[in-house]
Formats: structure tokens, sequence, C-alpha cells
């Protein structure tokens, strides 16, 4: 009876300690992935939903909130990088997170801008260009992360995703100009702004093909 009681309470402590391993490595992969820095991430979404609706709103300093809110998300895409590292709280969730939604915002103002036919005719080319790229990056991203290989941010990538966030904030930026700062701003700044945007435009969109290439020849050797 004794050793029945005592093999009882062991089994019945093992199973306590089981648990409680169990639970705090449940709330180890919860912490590393919800974090600060993924939650700036993360915050990124609903601004893009915020930003379309002062941009495509009608009321007196509409565009100026648009172009604000524009500028916040910009730094956000900084932010939860610098917070990362400060902080110790670099994960794969984070890195996947960081280049999946940069995409998801860079796409989602592209959206934005070709709905008020802001983009000149060739621009839309130069933006198929970009979009294809990021589904095809995309798209090895996921195949890279089953055999365990997580694609993260490069510099090249970062350096295109910089440009990408200059060129289509200065859309914003002349169209709150135009709209909201007509009466002091002059036609022939927004015509300049307009001329350097569009060299900035070239080069983005350069820059976001040179950097797809570069990823499928550093990546594509794990997908076999």
């Amino acid at each position: 009876m004794f050793f029945s009681h005592n093999l009882t309470v062991f089994i019945r402590l093992q199973a306590t300690i089981s648990q409680n391993r169990l639970a705090e490595r449940a709330l180890e992969i919860n912490n590393k992935s919800v974090n600060v820095p993924n939650a700036i991430t993360l915050a990124r979404i609903p601004l893009i939903f915020a930003i379309g609706f002062f941009f495509y709103a009608s009321f007196a300093g509409s565009k100026t909130l648009a172009f604000i809110l524009y500028v916040v998300t910009g730094v956000t895409d900084w932010l939860d990088g610098w917070a990362a590292r400060k902080y110790h709280q670099i994960s794969d969730f984070g890195k996947l997170a960081d280049a999946l939604i940069d995409k998801i915002f860079i796409i989602g103002m592209f959206l934005l801008l070709a709905g008020k036919g802001l983009v000149p005719t060739w621009g839309i080319f130069c933006m198929l260009l970009i979009v294809c790229r990021e589904f095809f990056i995309t798209g090895l991203r996921v195949m890279v992360a089953k055999n365990g290989t997580v694609l993260a941010a490069e510099k090249s990538g970062k350096l295109k995703t910089i440009l990408q966030i200059v060129f289509t904030g200065a859309f914003f930026l002349i169209e709150m100009l135009r709209i909201d700062a007509a009466a002091w701003f002059p036609k022939e700044g927004i015509t300049l702004l307009t001329i350097i945007n569009n060299v900035l435009f070239v080069t983005a969109t350069f820059l976001t093909v040179h950097s797809g290439w570069h990823y499928w020849q550093r990546y594509h050797r794990s997908l076999s």
C-alpha cells in the first residue's frame, strides 16, 4: 500500500511538472510572437484603412491627415526593427510578418493611388512589376519556410522598401499640396516635385526587380 501510494503521488507529480513545462513552452512561444515589435508591425494593417478613409474623404484637411498617417505608418517600419533589436525580441514570426506587411502596405497604397487616377500610364506598368515581384518573393518565402529556412529582409530588400515608401508617399504629399495647400503652394513646385518623384519611381522599380533576382539567386536552392 505504501509503495502504491508513493507511485501514485510520483505519477501525479510528474504529470504536474509536464503540464507546467507545456504551459511555460506555450508562454514562451506566445511571448516570441506577441511582443512590442510585432504589435507595431501588425498596427500597420489598420493604419492602411485609416489612410484610405482620409485620402478618399472630401472634407477640408483630409488629404493632410492621410499624409500624416502615411508618414506614421512609414516610421513604424523602422520602429519595429529598432525595438526588436534593442529589446532582443527578434523572432521568425516578426521577420515574416514585417516583410509580408511591408508588401500589403505598398500594394494597398498602390490601389488607393490608382483608384484616384493619380498614377501616370507608364507608372501602372512599374507598379505591376513591383507587385509581381512582391508576390513572387512571398511565394518563395513560403516555399523555403517549409524547409526550415526563414527568408528575412536584407539590405537590398530594405532599400527598395524605403524607396517605395518615399515615392509612394510623394504621391500623397503632392495631392495634399495640390488640394489642401493650393492657396499658398505654387503650381511650379508641384510640377518639380512630380518630376523628382517620377525619377524615384523608376529607380525604386529597378531596385525592386533587382532585389527580387538577388533573393532568387540566394534562396532558390532551398526549394530542392
